[in-house]
């Protein structure tokens, strides 16, 4: 029967959807997000019970919650619900979403592991090992774990 639908749409010179998409409706955004966990040695990168406090590390418990992140290649975000990865001067916290804020645009950096902000041209880094807070420095110094969940 399948086969009977092949050929009818053969007949008919049907396209497939990405046609459709392209040629009828490309005004259409789809998102390009993958969820992520970001780790580096066992500690992964936690929203730490949310709100508009700090981003540190917790002991990675592979339960998902504060340690899946939502990475948005075409809008440079990342995002915890309606909230993203914002750059303030003690740290890295979770803020609502702006368009245009440049200390919210971050990248997967495949050459560093690690999150980019090419606005200030750093990356994701542990600020204090003890404390577990994370912010952002130099690049080259820290690689991460980045798995899709």
């Amino acid at each position: 029967s399948s086969g009977i639908n092949a050929e009818y749409g053969e007949d008919l010179k049907c396209n497939d959807f990405q046609w459709y998409l392209d040629n009828i409706y490309p005004e259409l955004h789809i998102p390009k997000t993958t969820q992520v966990t970001i780790s580096q040695d066992g500690w992964c990168l936690d929203s730490l019970g949310g709100g508009d406090s700090l981003v540190g590390l917790y002991k990675c418990h592979r339960s998902g919650g504060n340690q899946n992140w939502k990475v948005d290649s075409a809008n440079k975000k990342v995002q915890q619900n309606d909230d993203c990865l914002t750059i303030m001067d003690e740290g890295l916290s979770l803020s609502d979403c702006q368009t245009g804020n440049m200390n919210q645009q971050f990248e997967l950096n495949t050459e560093y592991k690690s999150l980019y902000n090419s606005y200030h041209n750093v990356c994701l880094t542990i600020t204090n090992p003890r404390t577990r807070f994370v912010s952002i420095g130099d690049c080259k110094l820290q690689q991460w774990d980045i798995k899709d969940v």
